[in-house]
């Protein structure tokens, strides 16, 4: 646990004097992050209230459509029981960090603020154009500027794909 602990302090000392973290290694938090554990329980209700309206689908045979519902909602509530318990059982973080600031960081708000925009273009510009440069701003946004032409390339690929499936495939008439 100490040990833990240790790689825990190196990696949040790490981030903060501004390198980058490893990912090829896990190493869990010591620390509870802010609104964790309520996430978890309003994870476990919506588990719960899924349970309860897969009850009212049909009969409780192993056949029924009702069977999946009610294994998906078993399973949210049981892995977000889980998550409630390993919260319980880490460190509360000092204030320092409030929960309004960790749940919307500056990506968050300036992706936000595009998706708005995305919204206003979307009826003037129709989708292919609208949706082109909702990614490639997003991307070049999210990548610092880095890039451009990749941003690009990817957008207009998966904007094809999405095209492609959507309109021809599923015969579903895109704004």
């Amino acid at each position: 646990m100490e040990k833990t602990r240790e790689f825990s302090a190196e990696a949040a000392a790490g981030e903060t004097a501004g390198t980058i973290k490893d990912l090829s290694k896990y190493v869990p938090e010591a620390r509870r992050k802010p609104g964790e554990l309520g996430m978890a329980a309003i994870t476990f209700l919506l588990g719960a209230l899924g349970y309860y309206f897969a009850l009212d689908m049909t009969s409780g045979e192993y056949s029924s459509p009702s069977v999946f519902p009610k294994l998906a909602s078993t399973l949210i509530m049981a892995c977000s029981a889980f998550n409630f318990y390993k919260a319980l059982r880490k460190e509360k973080r000092e204030a320092s960090v409030t929960l309004t600031g960790y749940l919307l960081p500056m990506d968050v708000v300036v992706v936000l603020v595009l998706l708005v925009a995305y919204c206003f273009i979307l009826p003037r510009l129709h989708f292919v154009a609208s949706s082109y440069a909702f990614m490639v701003i997003g991307m070049v946004y999210l990548q610092r500027g880095k890039n451009i032409i990749r941003a690009l390339l990817i957008s207009a690929v998966s904007l094809a794909v999405l095209v492609a499936v959507f309109r021809y495939l599923f015969l579903v008439i895109l704004p």
